[in-house]
């Protein structure tokens, strides 16, 4: 999954920051900060029992017009739908193999489908925790910040205005009427 964030900070500040934040988060999430602007930031979650995945997430952070664009690559693995349309293709490959009397090739399709749901669900699990990380210690956003108006309006002086005058009071002197 590919993805843009957008925040004020520059480049050397996002950097001091995910600095800041790797040396805080101990081993449940390492990585490394480049002075370039790339980046990349893994985490580490269980699956079953001692099973664990390791998602990384590769960034690149570059200033343009004032605004900081961040660029994320990570995994994203497959939600249960996506798990479940794999698995049910590698049974019934599984099945036509056990049926064609290749029962070690079936054997071998079936383990390699359990195998499948480690980086699968793993990355799932991992990958929206990896961007909301970064969202929250960039101060980023997915929606490119409002530009200001290019020169503000001009603000007119206000003056005063009266009503005007009627009777006596309008009368200039040496009117006649």
């Amino acid at each position: 999954m590919r993805q843009v964030l957008y925040t004020d900070k520059t480049v050397a500040q996002c950097m001091s920051a995910l600095t800041e934040r790797l040396q805080s988060r101990g081993k449940y999430m390492d990585g490394w900060v480049e002075k370039n602007g790339s980046f990349a930031i893994s985490l580490s979650s269980s699956l079953i029992g001692n099973i664990t995945r390791r998602t990384q997430l590769r960034g690149k952070a570059e200033r343009q017009a004032g605004v900081t664009i961040v660029h994320l690559d990570v995994p994203s693995g497959a939600d249960r739908r996506g798990q479940i349309m794999i698995f049910v293709a590698v049974a019934v490959m599984a099945l036509l193999l056990l049926v064609g009397g290749q029962l070690p090739l079936a054997i071998l399709i079936v383990i390699a489908g359990a195998v499948l749901y480690i980086p699968l669900a793993g990355d799932h699990k991992n990958s929206p925790a990896l961007v909301s990380e970064i969202q929250r210690t960039l101060k980023a956003s997915t929606k490119p910040p409002k530009k200001p108006d290019a020169a503000p309006k001009a603000v007119k002086p206000r003056t005063l205005t009266t009503a005007p005058k009627t009777g006596a009071a309008a009368r200039k002197p040496g009117d006649m009427r």
